[in-house]
Formats: structure tokens, sequence, C-alpha cells
């Protein structure tokens, strides 16, 4: 005769149940956490560049729950401006200085990369395009967004503004101040230039816009910069070119790394009609900020965003846009652009002071909705900063945590083995020992 084998566990002759090794648990459940360890930090990990942050653009400055999410509303004449999802915004005439719609215009936020571009007009006034600069060791070790600058390999200063201004590179604007005499000169010179152009919101605390206590920019300020930026054929040549080759570059072992290309990430040249510039930024404690500028059938427009919580520039070209389909457009005051009005002019301060009810609080309901999972995705221009902007935990301190994981899930399988060997030899004693039939 034989006996009908039972399934593990089940109910004995004798109406107990066999238990399980009671180490089986345990070791499972540690299994399972240090396995959602490695595959997490590891998913983290890979793909991201050195010094990345693996939090989403939109998850990072605010939870997607809390923060409303930008959608175009119609752009059409007659409908009211768009309404940013952002704690300032403008738009404006950039010849005349006419401001058509804003909310919060003269609020100091801080002003992530986009202050890059007053570093850049501060800089190109004491630096030659033609020149080189040997980088240091301190250029590399800069937070964030990188072009990826090797020290003791000689650039030219032209090649750094490119690296700044197109890719937002940290370390090309940390070696464009050193160039300039050291990061503290640097800074001197910016808030100087910020002071010749009447940019009363502004403070400068470093070239790259990385936080700094007490780094300040208005939107007003934004457009007075690009203004100045217009004016500089250079600096207006670099801010257009869409797509560069940069150099490669020698290891300290001896090994070369070939030259690669570099993008302009605003992507407002060739990709909005007459688009003409200006820059993007992003931190965790900035949000997202954005400044753009387009040209069209005679007329030149300005739009910026700070504090943006996504969307930054979709939202600040839907402004242009609609102030380019308007056939008649509010008059809030009066930017004053150049230095010469920055004197002068009174009619802006009044039309803040009325607070301008009609155009800056008449935004379509459509402008910003509730989030949900799938508008709350990651803005298309402040996420590759976001992933770069190098202030979540480091790639070496990432890696040490998926070799951690590992060793842990390696000893749990050590001990699991262990306790199964062990329930084997005691379930092997109960038979021998048992009752014969």
């Amino acid at each position: 005769m034989f006996s009908r084998s039972r399934p593990r566990g089940a109910a004995s002759r004798s109406g107990t149940t066999r238990p399980s090794h009671p180490l089986t648990a345990p070791v499972v459940r540690v299994l399972a956490l240090a396995l959602a360890l490695v595959l997490g930090t590891a998913t983290t990990t890979i793909g991201l560049p050195w010094g990345a942050s693996a939090v989403p653009a939109h998850a990072a400055f605010a939870p997607a729950s809390a923060q409303p999410v930008y959608v175009s509303p119609d752009l059409s004449d007659g409908k009211p401006a768009p309404q940013p999802v952002a704690g300032a915004w403008i738009v404006a005439d950039m010849d005349s200085g006419q401001e058509f719609a804003g909310s919060a215009t003269d609020k100091q936020l801080a002003p992530a990369s986009t202050i890059k571009l007053l570093t850049a007009l501060a800089l190109i006034d004491v630096l030659d395009p033609e020149d080189r600069y040997t980088v240091v060791y301190e250029d590399m070790l800069v937070d964030g967004t990188k072009v990826g600058l090797m020290q003791e390999n000689t650039y030219r200063i032209d090649t750094l503004f490119h690296a700044m201004l197109m890719a937002s590179a940290n370390d090309a604007a940390h070696a464009l101040g050193n160039a300039a005499g050291g990061q503290a000169k640097a800074v001197e010179l910016m808030n100087a230039k910020a002071a010749e152009l009447g940019m009363t919101g502004t403070v400068a605390r470093n070239t790259s816009g990385l936080d700094a206590e007490g780094q300040v920019m208005t939107v007003t300020d934004l457009l007075i910069v690009s203004k100045a930026v217009m004016e500089n054929d250079y600096l207006m040549r670099v801010i257009g070119t869409e797509t560069m080759d940069f150099p490669g570059h020698d290891l300290p072992s001896g090994e070369h790394v070939p030259g690669y290309q570099i993008q302009n990430h605003t992507k407002i040249v060739g990709a909005v009609p007459g688009g003409i510039g200006m820059k993007n930024g992003y931190t965790r404690a900035a949000g997202g900020s954005f400044v753009a500028v387009v040209e069209r059938d005679g007329r030149t427009y300005g739009a910026a965003v700070l504090g943006a919580a996504n969307k930054t520039r979709e939202s600040s070209v839907d402004l242009i846009e609609w102030a380019y389909n308007q056939a008649e457009l509010p008059d809030l005051g009066t930017v004053p652009l150049t230095p010469e009005e920055a004197g002068t002019d009174s009619s802006r301060g009044a039309a803040r002071g009325e607070d301008a009810a009609g155009a800056r609080a008449g935004g379509d309901a459509s402008g910003a909705v509730d989030t949900t999972a799938e508008a709350a995705s990651a803005d298309e221009t402040t996420a590759p900063e976001a992933a770069a902007a190098g202030q979540g935990m480091p790639l070496p301190a990432r890696s040490m945590l998926v070799v951690l994981g590992a060793l842990v899930l390696a000893a749990g399988g050590f001990v699991l083995l262990m306790a199964r060997r062990a329930a084997a030899r005691e379930s092997g004693r109960h038979r021998s020992h048992g009752p014969k039939h």
C-alpha cells in the first residue's frame, strides 16, 4: 500500500500542523526589505550623471498633490492672459517696456540658473573670448549641472561662455568667475552690473545660480537683464547657438577623452517662431525659472517666471503667444528696461499700486488645474536641469547603498539556507523516530 503525500504544512494524522522553522519568516522579511533597497537604489542610480538628483523636477519642488499643474489655456484674441503656476511672472514689450500682464512682478525670489545672464553680462566686460583658461580642481567640484571640465586642461573663454549659457554648466560659470579674478571678484562685478542696469530687486551671491542665502531676483529684473543681453552682439551669438562640439580633455592618467556635442537647454531658438533666447533654471529651493524673448512681425515680446512648480517653458511661451494674438493689449505701466528709463518712470509704480485687477487677476481657470497622476509629469524644460541639480545624494553614496543592499541580501540568503538545512535535519529526525506502520 502507498500513502497519499500531503502538501507541506498540511494537517498531520494527529490533527496538528507542522510549523515552519521559526527563523524563516523574519529572514524572508529581511530579504524583501534588502531587495527593495537594492532595486530602488539601483534604479535611481543607473543613467544619472555624477552628482545628479534622483528626484523628478515636480516631486522635488513640492508634492504632486500640493501643486496645481499648468495647462495651456485658450490663447486667442480677447482671452485673459495665461496664469503660470509660479511665485511671480510677467509678459511685456521688450522695446517699449509696456507690461501686458503679470503677478508679483517685484517679488524677490531665488533665480536659479537664469542669473547666468547677469554673470555673462558682468564678466564679458573683463574677459576676452579669445583668451584661454586652465581649469583648477575647484571648478570641477561645483555642484549641479556640468559640462565636464577637467583640471589642468585649457579651454577658450568663448567655449566656457557657450557651455554656461547653452548647457547651463555650473563648472563653466565657476571657471569664468575664476578667470575674472576669483569668485568674490566675479560676484562683486555682477552686483555692480545689476546696479548699473537698474535691477533694484537683484542680489547675486554666486556665478551659477545654485541656491545661496540672500541670492534673489525679480521677474522685472529678468526682463531688464535680458534687454541688456540683447544689446550685446557676442552674447546673443552664444545664446543663439543650438548645438556645439565641445572639446575633449586629457585625464590625469594620461587617457584622452574625445569631444562631444552640447545642446541649448532653453529650446527657444529654432523651436519657437522668431525665438531669440534666453535662459532656463531650476533648483529644489528656487523651483523653476525661465525667461524667453521672441521677435516677430516687428514686435519683440518677453516673458519671465520665477518660483514655478512646473511647465516653466510652456507657460513663458504661452504668455508671449497670447500677447501676439491680442488685437489690443492691456497697459499696466512701463517696465524700465534701460538705466535711463529706471530713473524717470512713475506710471509703473502706480499701475502696480492698483494691482491692475483686470489683466492681472483675470486669468482663465483652465490655466491651472488640480494635479492628477497624468498631469504631474515633470516639465520638459526643468526636468533635465533638476535631474542634474546636484542637490540629491551623490552618485558614490548611492553606489555604496547598492553594495550594502547586496551584502544584506547575500547575508540573508545565507541565513535562510542555514535555516532550511536545520529544518530539513529536524524533519529527518522526526521521520526516523516516528511510529512505524
